[in-house]
């Protein structure tokens, strides 16, 4: 009890953000936070070309230009990873993946779906959801144990989850793009997609059409096009990628879970979670975000919510 009070006291300013708000979505928002800097672990890896999945072979070739076209494995792999870390974890993704069920079910039929809610007593839906909450608090507030980490690893090794931290999130974080829509443009001829998708994954020279452009180019000595190409294979990707950036893609994550069950959250509000947080933990507002505008912090919100709409909820139908 003694150990509850001083984490209750410890996320006063947590708390007191969650306050009228889905305790399910206040605490995603909680998680948001801790994936950050694993997150900002894993583009520091790709910028330095070491791989934070550890030394394995990386999967075939065919499996893995397959991922450039399937988001959604990635997203329940990383889901799986997740829920095998410990039993509290467990318990926070099962309850994560009936959250993203019912929230697709929203978004395919809202009407139906909301009348269905309706019935649920509210006591019961929010019982459960304030213990998940609790859950989060006490898993956030705790150090996390090498035994933990070390079965996080060990799920790093499936091939969505080495697609996810090398290519999708450098990707999406760097390029503002998703390596699928990258790749087609190189593919249709943007040298300058060509370049970016080349330093950040170097096996996409063995894609069909990208391969096919640079024997093309070889073949007609398009000196130039060589140049580049050459360049980029040997080079990481140009531009380095921010903690704030990355909290901006999980901000976009919570954005997202806030709007699938229709409750409305600003980007302001987003802001003021990671002021909170970081008042809990450090006595300061979070310094990631100085010297950055509201506007650009709304733009960078919504960009980031695409991402997590396309890598998590169904396809509306």
């Amino acid at each position: 009890m003694d150990t509850m009070n001083k984490d209750n006291k410890k996320m006063k300013h947590f708390r007191k953000w969650a306050e009228g708000k889905h305790p399910f979505l206040a605490a995603t928002a909680l998680t948001s936070v801790g994936f950050s800097k694993v997150c900002c672990e894993i583009s520091e890896s790709v910028q330095t070309g070491k791989r934070i999945e550890g030394d394995i072979p990386l999967p075939s070739l065919k499996t893995w230009l397959k991922l450039y076209h399937n988001p959604k494995k990635m997203g329940k792999a990383l889901l799986n990873a997740l829920g095998n870390i410990n039993a509290d974890t467990a318990k926070e993704v099962e309850l994560l993946k009936l959250f993203i069920a019912e929230a697709g079910q929203m978004q395919k039929n809202g009407k139906k779906y909301k009348t269905k809610l309706e019935k649920i007593p509210p006591d019961e839906n929010q019982k459960i959801f304030k213990e998940y909450l609790e859950l989060v608090i006490n898993d956030f507030v705790s150090e996390p144990t090498k035994k933990d980490g070390t079965k996080f690893r060990n799920n790093l090794p499936t091939p969505e989850l080495i697609f996810f931290t090398r290519v999708l999130v450098p990707c999406f974080s760097l390029y503002k793009t998703y390596p699928v829509d990258l790749l087609r443009q190189a593919q249709n001829g943007d040298d300058d997609a060509l370049e970016k998708i080349i330093r950040l994954d170097k096996s996409i020279i063995f894609e069909p059409k990208i391969s096919e452009i640079i024997h093309q180019a070889q073949a007609l000595k398009e000196q130039t096009r060589m140049s580049m190409i050459k360049k980029a294979f040997t080079s990481s990707p140009k531009v380095t990628m921010k903690m704030r950036t990355i909290k901006c893609h999980f901000g976009g994550l919570v954005s997202l879970l806030f709007m699938a069950i229709k409750q409305k959250i600003t980007a302001a509000d987003i802001w003021r979670l990671y002021d909170a947080i970081s008042l809990d933990m450090s006595e300061d507002i979070d310094q990631d975000f100085a010297n950055m505008t509201e506007e650009t912090f709304s733009k960078d919100i919504r960009n980031a919510r695409k991402l997590w709409h396309i890598i998590l909820l169904p396809e509306r139908k």
